[in-house]
C-alpha cells in the first residue's frame, strides 16, 4: 500500500505541477502571438499607405486635367491668335501691294490733285517736282527731303485718283 500511496503521491505532483511540454507550447503560442500581431500591424500600415497613394494618385489626376482644361484654353487663344495675325499679314501684303514704286507721271499727277504742283505732268523729276514733293512732305509732317518713299506714297497716292 505504500507503494500505491508514492505513486498516487507523485502522480499528483506532476498533474498538479503542470507538464513541462505545456509551458514550452505556452512560449511558442505567446512568440507566434506576437508575430501576428507584427503582421497585422504591417497590414494596416500598408493599408494606410495605399489610401494616402490612392488619395496622391486622384489629386495627381485632377491637377492633370485641370492642365488640359488649361492647354485647350490656350490653344484655342494661340488659334485665334494665328488667325488674327493671318489677316494682319493679309493687310499689310495688300498695303505692301498697294505700295509699288510710282511713275513720274502718277507723282506729278497726285501732287497736281494735291494742289502742290503746277508745272506739267511730263514724267521728269526735275526741280519743280522735286519743290513740290517737300512742300507736300512738310504739309504733312515728313521728313522733307523730295524723295517719294513709302510714307511719302501712302499719303500722297491718296490723290492719284482724284482727277
Amino acid at each position: 500500500m505504500r507503494l500505491v500511496s508514492i505513486f498516487i503521491a507523485l502522480f499528483s505532483l506532476i498533474f498538479l505541477s503542470g507538464c513541462v511540454t505545456t509551458s514550452k507550447y505556452k512560449t511558442d503560442m505567446d512568440r507566434l502571438q506576437l508575430k501576428i500581431d507584427a503582421l497585422e500591424n504591417s497590414l494596416k500600415q500598408q493599408e494606410g499607405e495605399k489610401v494616402a497613394l490612392k488619395q496622391t494618385q486622384q489629386q495627381i489626376e485632377e491637377a492633370l486635367q485641370k492642365q488640359a482644361e488649361v492647354n485647350n484654353a490656350l490653344r484655342k487663344d494661340m488659334d485665334a491668335a494665328k488667325k488674327k495675325l493671318g489677316s494682319l499679314n493679309r493687310k499689310k501684303s495688300e498695303e505692301k501691294a498697294e505700295l509699288k514704286m510710282p511713275s513720274a507721271k502718277e507723282i506729278q499727277s497726285a501732287l497736281k490733285n494735291a494742289g502742290f504742283y503746277a508745272g506739267q505732268i511730263d514724267g521728269v523729276i526735275g526741280a519743280g517736282t522735286k519743290e513740290a514733293i517737300r512742300k507736300f512732305q512738310e504739309a504733312n509732317q515728313l521728313t522733307p527731303d523730295a524723295v517719294v518713299g513709302s510714307k511719302t506714297w501712302v499719303l500722297l497716292a491718296k490723290y492719284l485718283e482724284e482727277k
